[in-house]
């Protein structure tokens, strides 16, 4: 949830008049005075912190427009050394790492008309870029970003020529959050391409929030906190048609609505409401003044009706709170007055926030619907007379849709379509909101101060504090999603490189969490009374947090002891800006501080006083980087973030004295730098442009690179560099694209990447994509074939183990073993001789692929949770013998390829039992039909019996959103069937298991046995699932009964008896079809009017002669009314006279023993014994017994109530 903004003045980019100018506005103040305080307070507390560490000191703030200059000069410098090929450290290759599924805040969405049914969406970043996705109707729309010289960009608005749709104009600037922009932009192609319009390159244009092109004049308005312009001349030059001195009191535009039908423009102020039919100077009428309409707002936003006549709405921000809905009628002047909606937990529904996140729309098919957002979302369907609230940005009671709205956006073509932009990212709904989804793929606008890796070679683990979007951990390879590990803002965050159970993460003030799990969780830690970025390092070897403290010089907090305090430098007033550890001497601690100046502490660990040595560079400014090469504590280099300076300096005498190497850089903040751990005459850089590198630190002559296009990082603020001893990866968080890794320091590391188990006569891709400073590739694959390249492709033509081999830069070479699995032919049963699902034999026929974590493995586990077999000796166990499965497990075990050709039915079906993290962790099943090219899942939630849970809400779970899988706990083994007729067809039809686990919790695992694959041919395999029924009224009975699957089915007969014998049939009901996979349900309904009676269903199909039935039938089930029959007692004893045997009925089907005495005249026990009766009828073979009179006790259970009955034997 947006608690407090942040604000980098560097990423608004390419100012045009002075910081002061727009940074501490009046306009802008003004719209934050009546805000909620502590909210206030956050926002000017980071306004202040990016301006001192930016500013040009001999102008008391960061000059924007110098970042202008410093772009074009890094384009010029990019081409320059294109054509030089630079090498080494010069060519660095980036990753880009995440997060995909975390958007970023969101003011800007557009449907581009262009684009094909409507499907193509355009969204603008606040924290800068502008993307676009294809089709927003996907199951995970992708998004793309369209140009990384906008990455730098805060994106306020975006028009587009509804007449010439070619034509975009893109406005700069977020005014709510007090991100500078630069000016307006235009593109004629569509939005390829981006030019800056020349005329807007002044304080006009610094924070636009609205823009418009006129359908019938073409002219373009833009409306910006100097007031509304209006340009005839696509954009060439500007007139102020509304604000201050132009018709209006104030300046500041906020929002703009067009009603078709009669061509009127309206638009909002900081208080007022104007329309214009005409949009010129001195046309425009002020709809709020001298009328009801609220006043004092420092906000309005507006929407209008599409009908006619039309409504005009508008919600008002009033000292953070939102106002409820003033509604006008087409014609009126008097405005609709409602009361201001509430939230679910009795707040008002923009909580204090009313001028950061305030938006309102009507439904274009339907103007009395209205929908709002503040905190959450609502919905009226009265004009706004009363609103439900339609999401909780905690997920519960209601759906989560993430915190502070900015943009709602009907499509007027599409009834029930609508988006929503928040600080969350992009969210979307096809049904009017009913139900309400994310849609972030790729749309990776997330705002990192800081981040960490993992110490372990190769390992793609990640933790990192972002705006808006709290602390995040990155756990796989590749572009990934991440999970949320700590809310609000995040800011720096460590984990200890020789002890990686224990991380921090921290909020604003300098408050951290402690993990000792590896990240799993995070509880209490310290809190350092530090400022709202509170810059820190973490000493690996001492186990100690150092940070800035607002209360002393520094705060000192051991993990250990978990003691903690402030410490003082004995002379000295420091305000920190930058701490770090230096690696080489032990309870060495640097503090960089404003002035140019730096700090170095020995026996930092030691007292609540300590001494410093202090250190100026030759700038006076704020120190944001220091770092010390491992082996000569000597040697030191050391950034400074603001403009107007020499950004980098390097010591080679422990900081007696400096040498600038600002060399050929631009002039921009520098965040961060590191030198080169295996040549310390080379470093990087983290500027606003990027990372920058130099292949020799000399002085001012030094010579930086700027990122190579289309390998190097884009073009944006890069906040950080961290980089790892072990494989010398180099970690870079960007404040606005995520997380980035290279491996320019790295000496060459083999990986392969690419199915270990595969199938014969199929492609197996390899790639050796993960190794680290790899130039070339060979491969041999273990049968005497070869090949070269990063990404291979090789067919096994026999079953079997083969041994991989993958050399890379002709030196350095890894192994895995290749297993190929057979293809085999059904059924797959214990009775085929060639099964091998049970595991006790046939290995050739089962492979296991662990890409981390635990693994598959067979035998018998003795682990509660996992243990035992559900037959033989042996089942396939995740962590055979570990007491918890690993975090981050990702293994799969595959079984053989089968023939599928044959028409009929098919069922999958194993035995498991399993304890696992419910919900976040599970195992699926998987088939493929192209012989391991690709993989489905098998099956879905909604099959009866088969996967227990669906992830739909939770994007850190260990499967996507939307799959479906095994979770939770099943204490014993259970078999779990799926019918997979829908194959029958296929001549190639492979499974596999696949067990996943993200970074929490400790449970057993899983454990899977008896594998089978049944096929059922021309029988009747029908199978009735259930059968049931009931009064359905005093005189009514209702029958139901379901089937999955039926084969050759036709109909069912319906049978009744009243004594549970003799049966007679009542009715007849069609089957649904000859096959058929689905759950089919059926219901029957009769007269009632006895107390008592039993049904059955006989089930009919065609039989394997044409022409010929083959039937079978239910269970027999009992309907009585219980009024009169209670527990199960006798209800009829027959024949009578009786000869060769006895039998009795029940008031219940029976699944009971029934005790029995026969008596004759005398008294004589003639015959007892005790008989197990399932079903309503009891037979009793008579031995032959003499003529006579007998009594018969029969007894159900050995507590039942005795009955006697009296009977004659013939």
């Amino acid at each position: 949830m947006k608690r407090f903004i942040v604000v980098s003045a560097t990423l608004a980019l390419l100012g045009g008049l002075l910081y002061s100018s727009f940074f501490y506005s009046s306009t802008a103040l003004e719209l934050r005075e009546n805000d909620e305080s502590s909210e206030q307070e956050h926002i000017l507390e980071a306004l202040e912190y990016e301006n001192r560490i930016t500013q040009d000191p001999a102008l008391g703030y960061p000059p924007l427009e110098r970042l202008a200059k410093a772009l074009k000069k890094t384009k010029e410098l990019q081409q320059y050394y294109a054509g030089r090929s630079p090498e080494g450290i010069l060519e660095s290759h980036w990753r880009e790492r995440g997060p995909n599924n975390i958007g970023g805040r969101t003011r800007v969405i557009h449907i581009d008309l262009n684009g094909p049914e409507r499907k193509a969406i355009w969204a603008g970043g606040v924290s800068g870029g502008l993307w676009k996705t294809d089709d927003i109707t996907a199951s995970r729309p992708e998004w793309y970003k369209v140009d990384d010289y906008l990455d730098n960009i805060s994106i306020g608005a975006l028009a587009q020529d509804p007449n010439e749709p070619d034509i975009f104009y893109l406005g700069t600037g977020e005014l709510y959050g007090g991100i500078s922009g630069f000016a307006l932009f235009r593109s004629e192609n569509g939005g390829k391409d981006w030019a800056v319009l020349p005329a807007t390159t002044n304080g006009n244009f610094q924070f636009t929030q609205a823009l418009f092109v006129h359908p019938q004049t073409g002219d373009v308005y833009a409306g910006t906190t100097r007031g509304l312009y209006r340009s005839n001349d696509r954009g060439g030059s500007w007139q102020k048609v509304l604000g201050a001195g132009a018709g209006a009191f104030e300046d500041a535009i906020h929002d703009m609505a067009y009603h078709k039908a009669s061509g009127t423009i309206y638009v909002s102020t900081t208080s007022n409401i104007f329309k214009s039919a005409s949009g010129d100077l001195s046309s425009w009428e002020n709809l709020t003044a001298g009328t009801n309409f609220t006043g004092g707002f420092s906000r309005v936003e507006i929407a209008v009706s599409q009908g006619s006549p039309h409504f005009l709405y508008a919600v008002g921000n009033s000292g953070g709170n939102g106002s409820g809905v003033h509604r006008l009628a087409e014609g009126s002047t008097f405005w609709d007055v409602y009361s201001a909606p509430i939230s679910n937990d009795g707040e008002n529904w923009t909580r204090g926030q009313g001028g950061y996140d305030l938006e309102i729309e009507v439904d274009p098919f339907n103007g009395q619907r209205i929908i709002i957002g503040g905190i959450d979302l609502y919905v009226s369907e009265n004009g706004g007379f009363s609103f439900n609230q339609l999401s909780d940005w905690t997920g519960s009671p209601l759906q989560f849709v993430h915190a502070d709205q900015h943009k709602i956006l009907f499509d007027e073509e599409k009834q029930g379509v609508a988006y929503f932009g928040n600080d969350g990212g992009f969210f979307r709904t096809f049904n009017g909101g009913g139900i309400i989804q994310a849609a972030n793929t790729n749309y990776n606008v997330t705002q990192f101060y800081a981040a960490d890796l993992h110490p372990e070679s190769l390992r793609d683990y990640f933790i990192g504090g972002t705006q808006d979007n709290g602390s995040l951990q990155l756990s796989r390879f590749g572009i990934v999603g991440a999970r949320t590990v700590g809310g609000g803002d995040g800011f720096y965050a460590h984990i200890d490189q020789d002890e990686p159970l224990y991380q921090l993460i921290s909020l604003y003030y300098g408050d951290y969490s402690l993990s000792i799990d590896g990240g799993a969780s995070f509880g209490t830690g310290v809190n350092t009374d530090g400022g709202f970025v509170n810059p820190s390092d973490y000493d690996d070897e001492a186990n100690i947090l150092y940070a800035q403290t607002n209360t002393g010089d520094f705060y000192r907090w051991n993990r250990e002891t978990a003691i903690g305090g402030i410490i003082d430098i004995a002379g000295q007033e420091v305000s920190v800006t930058h701490v770090r550890v230096d690696p080489n001497v032990p309870n060495r601690v640097y503090l960089g501080a404003g002035s140019g100046r730096i700090f170095r502490i020995d026996d930092a660990h030691l007292g609540n006083a300590v001494n410093a040595t202090v250190m100026a560079l030759g700038s006076s400014g704020s120190v944001s980087s220091i770092d010390i090469e491992r082996g000569n504590p000597d040697h030191l280099l050391a950034t400074l973030s603001n403009y107007g300076v020499t950004s980098v300096y390097e010591s080679t005498n422990g900081g007696q004295s400096w040498t600038a190497c600002e060399g050929n850089l631009p002039d921009m903040p520098v965040r961060w730098g590191i030198f080169n751990p295996n040549d310390a005459s080379q470093a990087i850089i983290a500027t606003e442009l990027g990372v920058w590198a130099t292949a020799q630190l000399t002085g001012s002559q030094t010579e930086w690179v700027p990122p190579v296009p289309g390998t190097g990082i884009p073009l944006t603020r890069v906040s950080m560099l961290q980089a790892r001893q072990s494989d010398k990866v180099v970690l870079a968080a960007t404040y606005g694209r995520g997380l980035w890794t290279s491996d320019l320091f790295s000496d060459p590391i083999p990986a392969i990447t690419g199915n270990q188990v595969h199938y014969t006569q199929s492609p197996l891709v390899l790639s050796g994509v993960r190794s680290l400073q790899a130039e070339s590739f060979e491969w041999e694959f273990g049968d005497g074939t070869t090949a070269s390249g990063e990404t291979v492709a090789k067919e096994y033509n026999a079953i079997g183990e083969y041994d991989l081999k993958m050399t890379i830069n002709g030196a350095v070479s890894t192994t895995a073993t290749i297993k190929i699995l057979p293809s085999l032919s059904l059924p797959y049963t214990s009775e085929e001789a060639a099964y091998g699902g049970g595991f006790e034999g046939h290995p050739e026929q089962y492979g296991v692929h662990t890409i981390s974590g635990s693994s598959w493995e067979r035998g018998r586990s003795s682990v509660s949770g996992k243990s035992g077999v559900n037959s033989g000796d042996n089942a396939f166990v995740i962590g055979l013998d570990e007491e918890y499965y690993q975090p981050n497990t990702e293994t799969y075990l595959y079984l053989p390829d089968f023939d599928f050709s044959d028409p009929g039915i098919y069922e999958f079906s194993f035995w498991a039992k399993y304890s696992l993290q419910a919900g976040f962790d599970g195992f699926q099943v998987q088939y493929s039909t192209n012989r391991g090219q690709s993989w489905k899942q098998l099956g879905a939630g909604q099959d009866s019996g088969w996967y227990p849970y669906t992830n739909e809400s939770e994007p850190a779970a260990a499967f996507p959103l939307g799959a479906s899988y095994f979770s939770g706990t099943k204490a014993s083994f259970d078999n779990f069937t799926l019918n997979i007729s829908s194959l029958a067809g296929q001549e190639h039809v492979a499974f596999r298991f696949v067990f996943r686990s993200e970074n929490t919790g400790n449970h057993s695992g899983v454990a899977i046995d008896d594998v089978k694959v049944t096929k059922f041919g021309g029988d009747l395999k029908t199978q009735l699932l259930s059968f049931e029924g009931d009064f359905s009224s005093p005189s009514s009975i209702r029958l139901e009964w379901t089937t999955q699957p039926e084969y050759n089915c036709r109909y069912f007969e319906v049978e009744r008896s009243y004594t549970g014998k003799a049966f007679e049939t009542i009715g007849q009901v069609n089957a649904k079809g000859v096959l058929s996979t689905d759950l089919h349900a059926y219901t029957f309904n009769t007269d009632g009017d006895r107390l008592l009676y039993f049904f059955r269903l006989r089930v009919v199909s065609d039989g394997a002669v044409e022409g010929e039935e083959e039937a079978f039938y239910s269970s027999t089930i009992a309907i009585r009314k219980e009024s009169f029959y209670s527990g199960k007692e006798v209800l009829r004893v027959f024949p009578n006279p009786f000869g060769a045997y006895i039998e009795a009925t029940f008031t219940d089907v029976m699944d009971d023993d029934v005790f029995y005495e026969l008596y004759d005249m005398s008294g004589r026990l003639v015959l007892k014994g005790t008989q197990k009766v399932t079903g309503p009828l009891m037979h009793l073979e008579m031995r032959d017994q003499p003529t006579g009179v007998y009594l018969l006790s029969l007894r159900v259970g050995p507590e039942g109530e005795e009955r006697i009955f009296k009977l004659l034997a013939e």
